[in-house]
């Protein structure tokens, strides 16, 4: 499908009335701050861009947000710039193009598939917290982080991203040497569904993307936020509505792009997968690590889906951060906030006691 459109000159000008319809939510969320019986983010900043986000992402077209944006790639290249790294890409046959923080020889790499509804681009954010992240998981081990630059939809509909996930994994494995049980597969919100969908890959090989060939089970998966259902009438979804930025009409916007004509599946919507659909995921990835915030509308679905991870995994750790919205820990670092999250100092800790372990 061709790339959304640039936004039109009626588009554009209807960003106005929309700012001001958002500058009025940020009103109302502080006025009303003091006096709120339901769930409200922690502090009154988050409360007030929270408040600006919800009103933006219920409104805004594909085009109008698509255009708000730069691509993965150039955030790559300009977080790079700021800190003194010499930017390293690589083209695979396909021509998606992946790029590295850390050494490539590193002896553990983490595939990281950034969030964005499969919308967006990886947000500076994302690229911050992982230079973070890999660099003090780098006081303690030789590791790498890779980003693929997967297409955004509706350029790109399901299973593409899939079969580029998979394109990425086998690559590091087949080109890249890498041992499947030195590779940490990670990703947030959509990134994350894309990386569960990566697991149920590889244990019911998707009849659109080639098999992925591992010798051996990877060593771990770490899901942040992960978006399981893409749109549902969870009690959550209601309760959390004002302590969260992300709402049901980008949702189902960000969903109806990224599926088009195809139909939900167990790919694309794990939370609502049988019971046997994960049996044997222990003998794909050896350890699995999930987090979510207690304030997002997802919290349900995501409970909902661990339970069926733990029926068939028996290490399976899930760590709920209180009153935290939808991948607050990535978007900490686009607001500014310099006091390393506790969401981020648990699964740093998490995958350096993985990294320890296993002598990497």
């Amino acid at each position: 499908m061709p790339a959304a459109p640039p936004p039109t000159t009626a588009e554009n000008l209807s960003l106005i009335p929309k700012a001001f319809f958002a500058l009025g939510s940020v009103s109302y969320a502080l006025l009303t701050r003091p006096l709120a019986s339901s769930p409200r983010p922690v502090d009154a900043f988050r409360d007030a861009v929270y408040a600006a986000m919800r009103s933006f992402l219920s409104s805004i077209s594909t085009a109008q947000e698509q255009a708000s944006q730069v691509s993965t790639e150039a955030q790559y290249l300009a977080v790079s710039k700021y800190k003194h790294y010499a930017p390293d890409t690589d083209v695979l046959d396909s021509g998606l193009r992946v790029h590295w923080l850390g050494p490539k020889l590193s002896r553990s790499t983490i595939l990281f598939l950034h969030g964005g509804g499969f919308n967006l681009a990886a947000s500076s954010g994302h690229l911050e917290w992982l230079w973070d992240l890999k660099n003090d998981l780098a006081q303690q081990a030789s590791i790498s982080v890779v980003i693929p630059s997967y297409t955004l939809a509706p350029e790109g509909q399901y299973p593409l991203q899939l079969r580029q996930a998979a394109e990425v994994l086998q690559w590091l494995v087949e080109k890249q040497g890498k041992s499947p049980a030195n590779i940490i597969l990670a990703g947030d919100s959509a990134g994350a569904n894309l990386s569960v969908a990566v697991l149920s890959h590889l244990l019911h090989p998707h009849p659109d993307v080639p098999a992925i060939k591992l010798r051996e089970p990877l060593a771990a998966a770490v899901l942040i936020s992960p978006w399981t259902r893409f749109v549902s009438d969870d009690e959550s979804v209601t309760k959390n509505a004002r302590s969260d930025m992300v709402t049901v009409p980008a949702a189902k916007r960000w969903s109806s792009n990224y599926l088009g004509p195809a139909e939900l599946d167990y790919y694309n919507q794990p939370a609502d997968a049988d019971e046997q659909w994960f049996s044997g995921l222990d003998k794909k990835v050896k350890d699995m690590f999930v987090y979510a915030g207690g304030g997002e509308i997802l919290i349900d679905s995501i409970e909902l889906f661990v339970q069926k991870l733990k029926q068939a995994h028996p290490r399976v750790e899930f760590f709920v951060q209180s009153g935290a919205g939808h991948d607050d820990i990535i978007l900490d670092k686009v607001l500014g906030y310099k006091k390393k999250a506790e969401g981020t100092k648990v699964i740093e800790s998490w995958i350096a006691q993985r990294c320890t372990a296993l002598g990497y």
